[in-house]
């Protein structure tokens, strides 16, 4: 039993008010089209069909060739309405009756991969005949006729689709042929042609997600933008663990404090070859030279380097206007420009191993805080610096990834906070382990986001407290 498929991108763009079909829009320096292609290849499909706008089939074509996808692709004509695209297709597939169909809009390019996977289950496992995604209603329903409002149902029954929809494919072929004879290819989705033609099939709604937004306009586009900018992933939901740490050559820098000890150290119990520098041993990050010395004096001394940490940082509390320019100046410099010359260093001999480099923010990062403004902005550029970096050097190999943890039993803290529980605090070790998983992913240009939850140590993806910083400390 295989699992096909089938991306529609025929838009022509009318819609969206621009020359280009949106599916070929950049969203964060990639093809829209391009992100939900690779979101759905990750699944574990067995063949890609992109139905293209009959006039953008030479350039969906180039930009299915030049993605690297390891799933075999075709690129195939849409027709005049959606339907008639998903019966092109449909037809096009070298698919058993009892194969797998997913259809999915190319103009949502943010779909979880989780989303993808709940779809495919209930038909992969026989329980269904067809899925569809679905999210509830925040919104209260309002029908209206005209001006008038004419009922208001109760919104529990209730539910907006989404993509991607999921059918045996001898279920879909049925309904079609029957639509077609019928002069009836005008339905928005599928799975509507399922439930009106082919009546005694069982069509299961499965859980969606709100981030798996439909990109129809430009504020669409913007929103796309900064939930890409903002998403964040938690260890329970990180990616499996596809690399050994044993005998891997690791440098920490910012290792010998805090944190990045609590790495270091949980690195060589790992069985990695790992090296910590840092401020107690003299490495002021500011200084490219002496970082790019430092560097280089490590890979020489461990053979190479498969990773690089870098959780360097200053931290200083207070309003801007009580703050002296050195001193606002020190945060942006260690924080921001320091992480960069590390970034910068390391490179080259990341990109001999085809290794990662894991950067340090904060919960901080997700809005400016009053108090520490330098601090927060820092943090902000870092995972910006971070997922700029992925896509910068994919091509060559290197993952480029972020870990924020929030507010972490530190000595540092306990120093500045004596009076302060720490049964709410994270643990060093809690964000070395979540760290070092990150390592062992093959993930690039995310967020890890580390938090508490509760007393079981459950993990959320979304982090909205600030880390309370400590006035002149550093990492």
């Amino acid at each position: 039993m295989r699992i096909h498929a089938i991306v529609l991108a025929g838009g022509d763009g009318s819609r969206f008010g621009t020359d280009m079909p949106k599916q070929f829009l950049r969203l964060a320096g990639e093809a829209i089209l391009l992100r939900s292609v690779r979101a759905v290849a990750a699944a574990g499909i067995d063949r890609l069909i992109i139905v293209a706008h009959p006039k953008w089939m030479r350039e969906t074509a180039q930009l299915m060739a030049g993605a690297g996808l390891a799933v075999p692709t075709t690129v195939v004509a849409g027709g005049a309405t959606r339907n008639e695209s998903t019966r092109n297709g449909l037809r096009s597939l070298d698919a058993d009756d009892d194969d797998i169909v997913l259809v999915h809009d190319a103009v949502r390019p943010l779909v979880p991969r989780e989303v993808i996977v709940r779809s495919i289950e209930p038909v992969l496992s026989g329980r269904a005949d067809a899925t569809d995604t679905v999210i509830p209603s925040a919104d209260t329903l309002v029908i209206v006729e005209g001006e008038d409002v004419i009922e208001i149902p109760d919104r529990s029954r209730y539910r907006r689709g989404q993509t991607p929809q999921v059918f045996r494919k001898r279920i879909l072929a049925q309904a079609y042929e029957a639509a077609a004879r019928a002069g009836d290819l005008g339905a928005t989705d599928d799975c509507s042609l399922v439930l009106r033609y082919v009546p005694r099939a069982r069509v299961v709604a499965v859980a969606g997600d709100e981030i798996n937004l439909k990109i129809t306009t430009a504020v669409d586009l913007v929103l796309a933008d900064r939930m890409i900018q903002m998403r964040t992933l938690s260890p329970a939901h990180a990616a499996p663990l596809s690399h050994s740490l044993a005998d891997a050559r690791i440098l920490v820098v910012g290792g010998t404090n805090g944190i990045g000890k609590a790495i270091a150290e949980e690195l060589q119990r790992a069985g990695a070859r790992t090296e910590a520098d840092g401020a107690s041993r003299g490495l002021d990050v500011r200084d490219y030279s002496l970082v790019e010395a430092r560097v280089r004096a490590a890979a020489a001394r461990l053979g190479g380097l498969d990773h690089v940490v870098c959780t360097v940082g200053v931290l200083r509390i207070g309003a801007v206007a009580d703050t002296s320019p050195a001193e606002l100046a020190e945060v942006i410099d260690v924080n921001l420009t320091g992480t960069l010359n590390v970034a910068r260093a390391a490179f080259p001999h990341l990109r001999s191993t085809h290794g990662s480099l894991t950067l340090f923010a904060s919960s901080s990062f997700t809005r400016g805080r009053p108090n520490y403004v330098a601090y927060s902005a820092s943090k902000s550029a870092v995972v910006n610096m971070a997922q700029g970096l992925a896509e910068e050097w994919s091509d060559e190999g290197v993952r480029v990834n972020a870990v924020s943890p929030e507010r972490t039993d530190t000595p540092m803290r306990r120093r500045a906070f004596p009076r302060e529980s720490t049964d709410g605090l994270l643990s060093m070790k809690e964000v070395a382990t979540a760290t070092l998983q990150l390592l062992q992913s093959d993930l690039t240009g995310q967020v890890l986001d580390v938090r508490r939850h509760d007393a079981l140590g459950s993990h959320s993806t979304i982090d909205a407290e600030a880390t309370e910083p400590v006035e002149g400390a550093r990492r």
